[in-house]
């Protein structure tokens, strides 16, 4: 008999260990997301729309995109219930498909996201829709913004400033300031 409950033992205690891992795994990434849902909104702060883009409209919602899965869950719903970006109403959408993307005011484009970002960026090239995304080498690619960490596991952000010019956008110098610039 304890040769039997040393066997199960054996089997169930690493069994124990991953699922732990999981659950912690689980809680990184929420906690992740949660500073990514905070960067976004204080992000948006610093960027200037062109008056064609309707962002001083404030009967129109500020719409937030996200394509190629949900990894914020419910986060960015929940922070945007009550708060509010340039003054508006903040709509989530997550989506699956190029032609969705279009009247969004930022588009983040997740990690897992099936089409390839050079095609995403083809289409918000010259569109004024900041895009943020969380792959290496997005903005080097043409986005405007990626988040990455450093070799201190923090959170961080660079931003391609030209390709936001070119976008019709403005992004203040005190953004700047905190980010790395890609050229």
């Amino acid at each position: 008999m304890q040769d039997f409950l040393r066997k199960i033992n054996i089997f169930f205690i690493p069994l124990f260990f991953l699922s732990i891992l999981e659950v912690f795994s689980s809680f990184a990434s929420d906690e992740e997301y949660i500073l990514k849902a905070g960067f976004i909104e204080k992000i948006a702060e610093f960027i200037t729309w062109p008056s064609k883009s309707e962002i001083e409209d404030i009967s129109k919602p500020f719409v937030i995109k996200v394509i190629g899965g949900e990894p914020f869950d419910n986060i960015l719903t929940e922070r945007y219930k009550n708060n509010k970006i340039k003054k508006k109403e903040v709509k989530i959408y997550y989506i699956d498909k190029i032609n969705e993307i279009k009247e969004s005011n930022i588009l983040f484009v997740t990690k897992s996201v099936k089409i390839e970002p050079s095609e995403i960026l083809s289409f918000t090239r010259d569109k004024p829709i900041l895009t943020i995304g969380e792959t290496k080498n997005f903005a080097k690619k043409g986005g405007h913004i990626n988040f990455y960490f450093t070799e201190n596991n923090t959170l961080a952000f660079e931003i391609n400033e030209s390709k936001i010019r070119e976008s019709g956008l403005k992004v203040d110098l005190l953004l700047l300031e905190v980010a790395k610039i890609i050229r």
